[in-house]
């Protein structure tokens, strides 16, 4: 059986992977893992100047289990600058599913 979940993870094409977090335990494995941080961009048309509102979303993935868990944009921006404890076990949210295929 194969459970196939997608989320909303900005929607530019092209997706920036920022490096690694320090160890950190992984909620669905349990894991002390080295997450990968990934950046991608979500445009969204909006009906005020200006009429495109730019977000960056960043999100983790744990390279044991392949769980996926979003993270606030200035703490992945003070991690990927270089401040390795800006984000940690408390920082994950779990993602916005939009096609749950299970």
């Amino acid at each position: 059986m194969v459970i196939e979940m997608q989320y909303k993870l900005g929607n530019f094409k092209s997706i920036q992977d920022k490096g690694q977090t320090t160890l950190l335990t992984c909620p669905k494995c349990n894991k002390k893992v080295n997450f990968s941080i990934f950046k991608n961009e979500k445009l969204e048309l909006v009906s005020k100047m200006p009429l495109v509102k730019s977000d960056t979303v960043y999100f983790l993935v744990c390279p044991e289990c392949a769980s996926v868990f979003g993270v606030d944009s200035d703490r992945a921006d003070s991690l990927v600058k270089g401040n390795d404890l800006s984000v940690g076990n408390f920082d994950f949210k779990d993602l916005e599913v939009f096609n749950d295929k299970s």
